[in-house]
């Protein structure tokens, strides 16, 4: 989380603390900060203000329910499931586009991109289209 971030001084590369699935200690190491956050801010559930801030600001840090990220392998998920409860993963908001999502619609539709923890060999190359 962004309030976590600020606290302990900044962020580390991804390759010097990957993510391991498992509960564990922190072992945070102030020494291999490569960004810091000087400040954050909640942004508007508006999804047009959402893509909005995110061309004029950059990657956003949001929580997201993993439940459907678990056997995703690729294209637009379109979980049947969407509640603003049971936010249970962090993950960067980094894009968005527009395409065929669902077999039976055929239709394009927005989409967000994802940067999921979980390594390379994970989803699209470690992202996931929502």
């Amino acid at each position: 989380p962004p309030g976590y971030a600020l606290k302990a001084g900044g962020l580390e590369k991804e390759e010097d603390y990957p993510y391991t699935g498992t509960d564990g200690t922190c072992k945070f190491d102030d020494k291999k900060v490569v960004a810091a956050v000087s400040n954050f801010s909640v942004v508007s559930i508006d999804e047009d203000q959402i893509a909005a801030n995110l061309v004029k600001n950059g990657p956003l840090s949001v929580g997201i329910n993993a439940v459907f990220m678990q056997t995703y392998i690729g294209g637009v998920s379109c979980p049947y499931i969407c509640s603003k409860r049971n936010l249970d993963h962090g993950v960067l908001l980094v894009g968005y586009g527009s395409a065929g999502y669902a077999p039976i619609r055929m239709k394009d539709k927005p989409y967000w991109i994802i940067k999921n923890s979980w390594g390379a060999n994970w989803g699209e190359q470690g992202y996931y289209k929502l």
